[in-house]
């Protein structure tokens, strides 16, 4: 293991984001039909269940969509066919996440979970906002469960989030373990190549760090979010340290203005 350059802060106590919430990819049109009617010779049964499947759905859309009201209305409507529609009952918890009823959001978010034990997708977004809270302990636990679903479409993203998990808990074991099985999952994500270059200049393991800082620059560039998205205050600093290690003094100094001018004008506001 390589000792650490004298000149490299090797503070990370900068906040880190919050974890990533789970929604499903779902547009509006893609709702063909929002309530099937029971007349003709369709199923009542069969009809209702496709209803509620239908505003849970719309209820999702809008919510993705900023559309609260709608989102509220829909979800509504759904539970009112099947009070146990989790997908709806996850929705409202979202809803009143967002609006800082935390409460609410948390009894919606147990209840969803009881309709739906397996739903993996609603446990990693209640797992969000247990961080949130900075309820670490139990969004790890969460998390645990959320990872070992194998089948679980966003599992590349929970074991993102259960390896920043792990970071707020200081196991920077786990963590690091994390972050690697969710680049084996899906090797753009931005976050976990970040954290992975963060870890390796802490260790003072600098070629490995040097080689994750460029593949998150990569991932980012790859998602198109390199002229869009700022760099976290944690990315510039790895940035700095990175620059002055090498011996760079132009980019070290380059790295660290946008850092100080980030925090600084963050103080203003």
């Amino acid at each position: 293991m390589q000792v650490p350059y004298s000149n490299v802060s090797t503070n990370y106590s900068l906040k880190r984001g919050a974890l990533r919430v789970s929604l499903a990819a779902l547009f509006l049109t893609s709702v063909v039909s929002c309530v099937t009617t029971t007349t003709g010779g369709f199923d009542p049964a069969s009809s209702e269940e496709q209803a509620v499947i239908d505003y849970s759905r719309l209820a999702l859309a809008y919510f993705e969509a900023g559309e609260l009201v709608s989102a509220r209305r829909n979800a509504n409507n759904a539970l009112a066919l099947d009070d146990g529609a989790a997908a709806s009952l996850e929705v409202l918890a979202l809803i009143s996440q967002r609006e800082q009823d935390y409460g609410l959001a948390e009894e919606y978010f147990r209840l969803a979970l009881r309709k739906a034990p397996q739903a993996s997708r609603i446990r990693n977004n209640f797992a969000a906002f247990l961080f949130e809270q900075a309820r670490y302990s139990e969004a790890y636990v969460e998390l645990q469960s959320v990872v070992a679903d194998t089948g679980y479409a966003g599992r590349a993203e929970a074991y993102e989030n259960f390896g920043l998990t792990s970071l707020e808990l200081k196991n920077t074991a786990g963590a690091s373990e994390a972050f690697l099985r969710a680049t084996y999952l899906e090797p753009s994500l931005v976050q976990s190549s970040l954290e992975l270059c963060i870890l390796g200049i802490e260790r003072g393991e600098w070629p490995e760090a040097r080689a994750w800082f460029e593949r998150y620059l990569n991932a980012r560039s790859d998602a198109g979010s390199a002229g869009t998205v700022a760099h976290s205050d944690r990315a510039l600093q790895a940035g700095h340290d990175l620059a002055s290690e090498a011996g760079d003094n132009d980019a070290a100094a380059t790295w660290q203005r946008l850092l100080d001018t980030r925090i600084a004008t963050r103080n203003l506001n």
